[in-house]
């Protein structure tokens, strides 16, 4: 048998040549991968808020999406997708694309809808990627100007001897104005939640003379407050809010360390891209630390409060781990 060694060396080199290529392409890969998460963003960005447009946490999210168009580039479109106290627009986030284009406001009651067993929800923190904490937004109580109760010390020793006589309007079964009841309940405090569809009718349900308290966040109190439409009774914390700062704390009252707040930020799908994280987290800081901001928040009673994304998870988990406690889920 003869050997065509002129066939056999074009074989050689054309085995050379193809395995050059495939040495090229496996070397640029990570160049290619690493040239997209450099260009982040180079589109639009969707912020979804799972609430109604005109309330306090839309206008926040609307507030800061606009100021984040300046840090990163591009469009944050905002977009209101309403329903099951939030976990339509929490779901579509967390099963959107992870590359940083959609992100999601976020607050405690995501903890709450997943803990609560008659949900069966199947996602949980492990879903999403936080990415930082914007506002903490201590609740307290309010009454009418004409409210017999003088001072949260006095209302609370009515409360121990008269058993569910006095009623609070909260924003909805399970938010924390309600769970704050049931820890105090569990002290031996026990009052009548009237649940509402949110701050605004648990207002009205108030200053209509329906219920004898409303609970609200100490921003809108205070505010309340400046018009002379309700009297700050008490704030359900271990020290007190800048936004009230002459009114009881509830420890100071009668030694509870009840407390109850509204804590925001934003996140994103898991397994997001890390550049894209990394980018967004830096951007949300810088907007965070700017004066004009935080001002800008607190007119409309909003104390900003940030935590990175690391902070903001272990923040989220202590959250998680006191509801169980609390509510024995």
């Amino acid at each position: 048998m003869k050997l065509n060694l002129k066939k056999m060396g074009c074989v050689l080199m054309a085995a050379v040549l193809a395995g050059a290529v495939l040495t090229g392409c496996s070397k640029s890969a990570p160049a290619d991968k690493k040239s997209a998460a450099s260009n982040y963003p180079n589109k639009p960005i969707t912020l979804i808020v799972p609430y109604s447009a005109g309330g306090s946490s839309d206008v926040g999210a609307r507030l800061m999406a606009k100021r984040l168009e300046t840090e990163l580039g591009q469009p944050v479109v905002v977009e209101n997708v309403t329903g099951a106290a939030g976990w339509i627009g929490w779901t579509k986030m967390m099963k959107a694309k992870p590359d940083g284009y959609t992100l999601s406001l976020m607050n405690m009651t995501f903890i709450t809808s997943y803990l609560n067993p008659e949900n069966k929800r199947d996602m949980n923190l492990n879903n999403v990627t936080l990415l930082a904490r914007h506002v903490q937004d201590t609740t307290a109580w309010a009454v009418r100007p004409d409210s017999p109760y003088k001072n949260v010390k006095e209302l609370m020793e009515y409360v121990k001897a008269n058993p569910g006589k006095v009623s609070v309007a909260t924003s909805g079964i399970y938010t924390q104005h309600h769970i704050a009841l049931i820890a105090l309940e569990k002290l031996g405090y026990k009052m009548k939640a009237v649940h509402t569809s949110g701050v605004s009718e648990a207002l009205t349900t108030a200053m209509g003379g329906h219920v004898d308290i409303v609970s609200m966040g100490a921003g809108d109190i205070r505010n309340l407050a400046k018009e002379g439409t309700m009297r700050p009774m008490a704030v359900l914390d271990d020290e007190r809010s800048k936004y009230l700062p002459d009114t009881l704390t509830m420890k100071e009252a009668i030694g509870t360390d009840v407390s109850a707040f509204a804590a925001r930020g934003f996140a994103c799908p898991a397994n997001t891209d890390p550049a894209a994280v990394k980018r967004l987290e830096a951007a949300l800081q810088k907007v965070m630390a700017d004066p004009e901001h935080v001002a800008e928040m607190e007119r409309m009673g909003l104390q900003v409060s940030y935590q990175n994304s690391a902070d903001y998870t272990a923040f989220m988990k202590n959250v998680e781990t006191n509801m169980k406690k609390t509510m024995g889920w």
